[in-house]
């Protein structure tokens, strides 16, 4: 390959055995200083053999017909006269064969041999066989002409002129520094500025003047020469030049550019064919050559040159001249069949032997060979007499940007230009045409832009660091380097390890022990580095089996005609994870085939198998080479294994007959190969891979799956290249051998890697950074996240390492503190020590202290921990391994060093008073837990209530807080007032402080401890009534609380129940702060004011309540009690029957063991006066405790205390736990009394429940509202409210089960008239109207009753009164029924006009009042509308319904009256609703409940005043009575 689409060229090897033996890395630096002394020069011939040399010289002739043969003798005189001499000739005048002959018969080449330099070997080949034919010899190591390439030596001390590439003689460099085996050196086409050339030339302009007796003579076709003779210029003056002119032919140059523009009519184009070829549209590259071999075809006979860039161009070429040609297109001369038919021969590197060989053959055919730039210089393709120039090539440069290798397409100089041109007219007259103007022409560079200029320098670099000559920017190159060139070099040897890190500037880099290395090897360094990483690792000879094909031309052929055929051959050894341990099972294969079959056959095989013979003959010649050159470092490579025939065998077994695989040829030696790479016989994959990563740490990829394709160094984008065996994987890492840019950036020899290798070969490269350090609580230690990047590809993102493992000693002092104070001061460390536990309790309890008085800095802060762990932890603690090891020795000696003491913790000491542990409610005494967390929803205080007693508790008491808040909560209320009150308060501060002061005045109880308020913190035990012992326990000792948080005592004998010695707040905080500022500041604060100020009052100074079940958990949290008490009403309700049915069924089952024990009678009838204690005592009891006071009579108030007194009810109460044979249970389903003991339903049944908490639960009726038959449960609920508001219910449900009433009976009594307005009610069935009708006449009844007798339904337990109110309601109930089915009848029928009269309506005035009365009167006729409703108003829905067709009538009339008169209704009806919702949100009140009743009847009865008067209200009404009777409800 030449100047254009070569890679950087190595030097050859030489097999001198004159290399001497490298000393050891320790005398390296001497060494380089004594270089030239201790290298072996050459020996001298002896007189014998310059004898006999002397006498080898043969006649000298000179041809005629060459040009350089008519100036011989004046270049002899030349180079008699000088030590350089410039040669420039044309192509063809002869110089390259006649200047060694010239400087032969000047006696040169007998002392010390001619050396003459060619770019190629098979230039220097065929060269060196032109100059023996010419001097009448043969070239061998006994003729006096012999040449030296790459596995070839054909010299001896017989030669006298050596023919050899310029990599060969710059190996010579490094054991003949001096050159001494040469007197005359002769350096042909020196106009390739290859890196070679380069560096021989400048080499020679510092060696000349040590070797004054060597002659240089430097040739060239088109040359600068000028350039090179001031290069070898001596004291000012250049070295002489000779111009050897004129050719045997002349060349005519014809332009036809694509582009259209006519051709300059000064150039020498003249005939009418190439006027015709000029035209004014452009062309693309393929019709400009076919009109261009039109023609020059129309010329005459001749073949034809044509120069393309690439391969891919003669494909597309080749395919249009066929088509172009047509019949005239013959593959062979035997397929010839036309006169003037058409061969086309292709030429490129890649080309096999035999059809690079055919170019040369002889032919009788016209030929148009396409060829790349390979056939510009040294190579003579015959029979030319025509060449196409499209005047572009694939030029080879580095890129310093991405640090790559390119292959762009670029315009040649005009140097190339005639170069090619100089390919034709060699046989006769010759044509060039030129696809590009002459402008063109003459606007491009005069010459080829020299190598050393676009390509890596890292080999000359490192030969010059071997070579001790210095500065590489100080080197006399003809064209020095540009400093970025040389600094990437530069950067290259130091990523392999060739020179140390600290001398990476370009001067004078010095090499490491590696770098020695390297330089002794004759390969690129980076496979080189390959080799010797490889050693390390065990896998040796298979790396160098690879290096060896990376070196050198791929042996796989892929023939134009048969390239699915080549590729299915070689997909069978194809690797897919890695195109290097392809190579090896090739190698492995063709061993095997070489070792199993004769030559000849094997040569058959490589032909069939489109394997090239002579590059598998090159691969093992340098594969032997570089073993021998290896072995002195210490490479010993052995013989690579390979499978056995037993093996083969078996892998012939293993083919499928009749498969694919199986009909291959040779199928079974390619599967055995395959599978001994994959055995475990051979090295490690992973071994070879990690060997030739180190040389190819600029070439890894990260697969980018947003781009698909991968991600490079230095911000490079790649895909793999098309002929490799993973271009359909993707894999996460690859390497690549090479990356070469053509249309795209491609990877050429891939494998797949781990990202983990590459970090620990480019350890010395890698940047690595790391982010904000961490605390871990799993580690024990201070972590950063590390991020590891090569060249700019991140080998690891986030991996989290220590803070100490930076290495600083900035980073171990920040990792230490970050112990000190993440792990051991806040607690961010699982450590198991003891002293770490003890320490967290001290702070728990301590820390308690800030929490009641929500203060911060009572404590001390983490400053001063820290200060307490830094002055006892060692300087060296800087983890949890660390401390752990130190600490394991240490607490032997001081085993409490590291324990805090409460003088450090509160360093002003602690005081708890008025923050107390429990809260009193009655008899319920529950924990207070304290948060001091601004923003979470429990900060404050808050109550710790079990489930089972949530509905017992009341609002009163808990807006006073805590004894310790309340100074807080003035002023806090204060902020919290409407900016009216507010600004007659300021300053809030002072003036809060001032009303606390007065409040304690009012009220002393506040500045302590209070009943239905704080409790005192610690016990809080009272006596039992009668002075025994009570059901439940006190609280704990010590203010400790467990399950849950809450203990009990029994009710005391003073109001609610209060701790011993503390009186109760009598008023809320609310009236106490009312009273206070109007004395203080006769402000008036509303309850307006108050509901504002509690919606901006701050949350922690609002009691706060946790409902916890009996493990613990919390079910449920808020500051709105009654919202709690009604969402978890239905666990609470749960929890309770649980409590009380396991108390119930413990306390019968003793019961019922000692009724047989007649000596305890005594001691029971003692227990019935006292109330049940004992066992029950422990476990539960069945009482009659009255709630809030009252007796539990069946009528229940104090008026009735004498009937209740002698009651069975009370009768119950003191009845021993020996008398219950049959525990309380829950019944369903009931149609009659339940079975209870002696038929009494209890009032209330106590048990004791966790840590002694007194249970209580309500026995009660509940009516079942969906059954259609009259039934009730008896349940056990949870608070009295809902007994009191579902007892009466359930006992008239019972009442009337048994007295039913058949639904033929009551509608036997309806005449037509009623039946038919029956039918239309919003029922299902008659049968569920007639059971509502029922209900509503039982729920008259039952008030009746209760009138006459006194006796409410709520308050009836015993059977016995039952048996009397049923038997009551027998009596009454049909008349009853048939009454109120006569007030139905009537609300129906009103019901019906109504509707009549809205549909007759469709006044679109009316609309909002049609639709209001519609919604109106559905409210009143719902489903289920006779059960719904209070059964005393029924009377009045006829007369409801009546007024609203009297509103519509008058609404007709006057629209505007009745909207005044509606809005009135409404305004007073949305009080009534807002009192309904705000009542939700109290606690229970049977009284508020009547009030709001009666409100929302009294809407009805302002409805009927306003629109209807004629038809008269029940009672007076008004808005502002209805106002007034809502402003009386109870607590509303």
């Amino acid at each position: 390959m030449n100047e254009h689409s070569s890679q950087p060229s190595q030097p050859d090897a030489t097999n001198s055995a004159a290399a001497p033996r490298r000393r050891p890395a320790r005398h390296q630096r001497n060494h380089g200083r004594r270089q030239h002394k201790n290298q072996a020069a050459p020996r001298p011939f002896t007189p014998e053999q310059l004898s006999q040399r002397a006498t080898s010289v043969p006649t000298i002739t000179y041809p005629a017909q060459l040009p350089v043969s008519a100036r011989q003798e004046e270049i002899a005189a030349a180079i008699l006269a000088n030590q350089v001499v410039i040669v420039a000739g044309e192509t063809g005048s002869g110089k390259t064969t006649q200047i060694p002959k010239i400087c032969l018969d000047l006696g040169r080449g007998v002392n010390a041999m001619i050396g003459h330099t060619q770019p190629r070997r098979i230039a220097a080949r065929s060269v060196a066989e032109r100059i023996a034919q010419e001097l009448g010899t043969k070239v061998s190591k006994e003729s006096i002409v012999g040449y030296q390439v790459r596995f070839t030596d054909e010299v001896s001390e017989h030669t006298l002129i050596k023919l050899m590439t310029d990599g060969i003689l710059l190996a010579e460099i490094q054991n003949d520094p001096l050159l001494r085996r040469y007197d005359t050196l002769i350096i042909d086409e020196a106009h390739e500025r290859s890196l070679n050339i380069d560096f021989i030339l400048g080499y020679l302009a510092r060696l000349l003047p040590q070797r004054p007796d060597l002659k240089v003579i430097i040739t060239s076709a088109t040359i600068d020469s000028e350039r090179f003779a001031a290069h070898f210029g001596v004291e000012g003056r250049p070295a002489p030049i000779i111009e050897v002119s004129g050719r045997t032919y002349p060349v005519e140059i014809r332009y036809r550019p694509l582009d259209g523009v006519d051709p300059d009519p000064t150039t020498s184009q003249t005939n009418s064919a190439a006027a015709s070829a000029s035209t004014d549209e452009p062309r693309d590259q393929v019709t400009g050559i076919l009109d261009a071999v039109d023609e020059l075809m129309a010329l005459g006979p001749g073949d034809i040159l044509v120069f393309l860039a690439g391969e891919r161009d003669i494909r597309d070429t080749e395919a249009a001249l066929i088509d172009h040609l047509g019949p005239r297109y013959a593959a062979n001369e035997s397929s010839a069949r036309l006169p003037g038919s058409v061969e086309i021969i292709p030429l490129y590197s890649r080309l096999s032997a035999a059809a690079q060989h055919r170019v040369f053959e002889k032919h009788r055919l016209r030929r148009i060979v396409l060829a790349t730039n390979v056939a510009e210089t040294s190579l003579t393709v015959p029979s030319i007499r025509y060449v196409i120039d499209p005047g572009v090539a694939r030029i080879s440069r580095y890129s310093n940007k991405t640090k790559v290798q390119r292959l762009p397409i670029e315009p040649i100089s005009q140097a190339s230009a005639n170069q090619r041109s100089g390919r034709c007219g060699r046989v006769a007259d010759g044509v060039a045409i030129r696809l590009y103007s002459q402008t063109d022409y003459e606007g491009r560079e005069p010459y080829t832009e020299p190598e050393i200029l676009r390509t890596s320098l890292a080999s000359v670099i490192l030969q010059m660091a071997a070579l001790r000559l210095g500065n590489v920017a100080d080197f006399p190159f003809i064209d020095p380097p540009d400093r970025r060139a040389i600094a990437d070099g530069v950067a290259l040897l130091t990523e392999i390890g060739a020179i140390s890190a600290n001398s990476k500037s370009m001067h004078e880099p010095r090499l490491t022990a590696i770098g020695h290395q390297l330089a002794r090897l004759p390969i690129d360094p980076r496979l080189g580095r390959m080799l010797l990483e490889a050693n390390k690792r065990g896998c040796a000879s298979e790396v160098m089996v690879i290096v060896s094909a990376l070196s050198i031309q791929d042996v796989r052929e892929r023939p134009l005609d048969a390239q699915e055929a080549a590729d299915a051959m070689h997909r069978r050894l194809a690797d897919p994870t890695s195109d290097f341990l392809t190579y090896l099972n090739f190698w492995r294969y063709l061993r095997t085939q070489s070792r199993d079959l004769s030559g000849s056959a094997f040569r058959r095989m490589c032909r069939h198998e489109y394997l090239h013979y002579l590059r598998i003959r090159e691969w093992r010649d340098v594969y032997n080479q570089l073993a021998q050159l290896a072995r002195p470092l210490g490479i010993n490579a052995q013989n690579i294994e390979l499978p056995t025939r037993a093996s083969i065998r078996a892998a012939s077994d293993r083919l499928v007959p009749g498969s694919h695989a199986a009909g291959m040829a040779n199928a079974d030696v390619a599967d055995a190969v395959v599978a001994l790479g994959q055995s475990a016989d051979t090295p490690d994959a992973d071994a070879i891979h990690q060997s030739l990563l180190v040389g190819l740490l600029s070439n890894l990829g990260n697969y980018d799956e947003r781009r698909r394709e991968y991600a490079g160094a230095r911000a490079t984008h790649f895909t793999i290249w098309p002929g490799s065996g993973l271009r359909r994987k993707q894999y996460d890492w690859v390497m690549a051998a090479e990356l070469v840019e053509t249309s795209r950036l491609f990877a050429r020899t891939v494998a797949r890697i781990q990202p983990q290798w590459v970090e620990q070969a480019a350890k010395h490269l890698v940047k690595v950074t790391y982010g904000e350090p961490y605390w871990s609580t799993k580690k024990g230690a201070a972590m950063v996240h590390q991020r590891v990047l090569l060249y700019g590809l991140t080998l690891v993102a986030d991996r989290p390492v220590t803070l100490a493992s930076v290495g600083t000693d900035a980073a171990r002092q920040a990792a230490r503190e970050m112990f000190i104070r993440s792990g051991l001061v806040e607690g961010g460390w699982h450590a198991r020590h003891a002293f770490v536990e003890r320490n967290r309790e001290l702070l728990e309890d301590t820390a308690e202290v800030e929490r009641r008085q929500r203060t911060h800095g009572i404590l001390a802060d983490d400053q001063a921990l820290f200060d307490f762990y830094d002055e006892r932890l060692p300087e060296k603690i800087t983890s949890a391994a660390a401390f752990d090891n130190w600490w394991k020795h240490q607490r032997q000696d001081t085993p409490k060093l590291l324990d805090f003491t409460r003088e450090l913790l509160l360093p002003e000491g602690e005081n708890l008073d008025g923050y107390p542990d429990t809260w009193h409610q009655g008899d319920l005494t529950l924990a207070l837990t304290y948060v001091f967390e601004p923003g979470r929803l429990d900060d404050g205080v808050s109550v710790q209530v079990p489930i089972e007693v949530l509905t017992r508790l009341r609002p009163e008491g808990f807006d006073w807080l805590v004894p310790g808040m309340r100074p807080q909560l003035c002023v806090a209320t204060i902020r919290a007032l409407p900016k009216r009150v507010r600004r007659q308060l300021v300053p809030a501060p002072d003036t809060g402080t001032r009303i606390w002061e007065l409040i304690c005045q009012l009220y002393p109880q506040a500045a302590g401890e209070a009943s239905d308020g704080a409790g005192a913190s610690g016990t809080g035990a009272a006596s039992a009534p009668g002075g025994g012992a009570g059901v439940a326990t006190a609280s704990q000792p010590g203010g400790k609380v467990s399950d849950g948080g809450a203990t009990a005592s029994q009710p005391g004998g003073v109001g609610n129940g209060t701790p011993s010695g503390v009186e109760a707040i009598p008023v809320s905080f609310q009236q106490a702060f009312t009273q206070a500022a109007q004395q203080l500041r006769q402000v008036e604060i509303t309850d307006e004011d108050w509901d504002q100020a509690q919606e901006n009052l701050p949350e922690h100074l609002r009691m706060g309540f946790s409902v916890l079940d009996a493990r613990g958990n919390k079910l449920g949290r808020g500051r709105n009690l009654i919202v709690l008490q009604r969402q978890l009403a239905k666990q609470s309700e749960a929890a309770v029957r649980s409590a009380v049915r396991g108390a119930l069924a413990a306390a019968m089952d003793e019961a019922r063991s000692k009724k047989s024990a007649k000596s305890k009678r005594a001691n029971g009838a003692h227990e019935s006066r006292n109330g049940v204690h004992g066992a029950a005592g422990a476990n539960g009891s069945a009482g009659a405790h009255g709630e809030n006071g009252a007796h539990n009579g069946i009528y229940g108030g104090a008026n009735n205390g004498a009937r209740a007194n002698n009651s069975a009810a009370n009768s119950f109460a003191t009845i021993t736990s020996q008398s219950l044979t049959s525990p309380l249970k829950e019944q369903t389903n009931l149609v009659d009394w339940p079975e209870v003991p002696q038929g009494v339903i209890p009032q209330q049944i106590e048990s004791a429940g966790r840590a002694g908490l007194l249970v209580r639960g309500y026995p009660t009726l509940v009516a079942q509202p969906t059954s259609k038959a009259f039934k009730a449960d008896l349940k056990i609920l949870a608070d009295v409210n809902s007994q009191l508001a579902q007892h009466a219910e359930g006992v008239l449900a019972l009442a009337l089960a048994r007295t039913p009433l058949e639904t033929a009976r009551v509608t036997s009594r309806w005449n037509a008239k009623r039946s038919l307005f029956m039918v239309s009610a919003p029922y299902k069935s008659i049968d569920t109207l007639v059971s509502d009708l029922c209900l509503a006449a039982g729920r008259l009844l039952a008030q009746q009753w209760s009138r006459e007798t006194g006796h409410d339904l709520a308050h009836l337990r015993d059977r016995k009164d039952f048996e009397l109110f049923a038997s009551w309601l027998r009596d009454r109930l049909e008349d009853q029924v048939e009454t109120i089915a006569a007030q139905v009848e009537a609300a129906l029928e009103a019901k019906g006009q109504l509707d009549k009269a809205v549909g007759r309506n469709t006044s679109l005035a009316l609309l909002d009042t049609l639709q209001e009365i519609r919604e109106q009167a559905a409210a009143l006729i719902a489903p289920c509308f006779i059960a719904d409703a209070d059964p005393a108003q029924l009377a009045h829905y006829g007369r409801y319904l009546k007024s609203l067709a009297y509103r519509l009538e008058k609404a007709a009339a006057s629209p505007s009256q009745d909207a005044a008169l509606a809005y009135q209704v409404r305004e007073i009806e949305g009080q009534v609703s807002d009192a309904v919702e705000h009542a939700k949100g109290l606690p229970a009140n049977p009284a508020r409940a009547a009030v709001l009743r009666q409100a929302q009847n009294m809407v009805w009865e302002l409805r009927v005043s306003l629109f209807a008067q004629q038809l008269g209200t029940a009672h007076k009404v008004s808005a502002k009575r209805i106002s007034r009777l809502l402003a009386s409800a109870p607590a509303l």
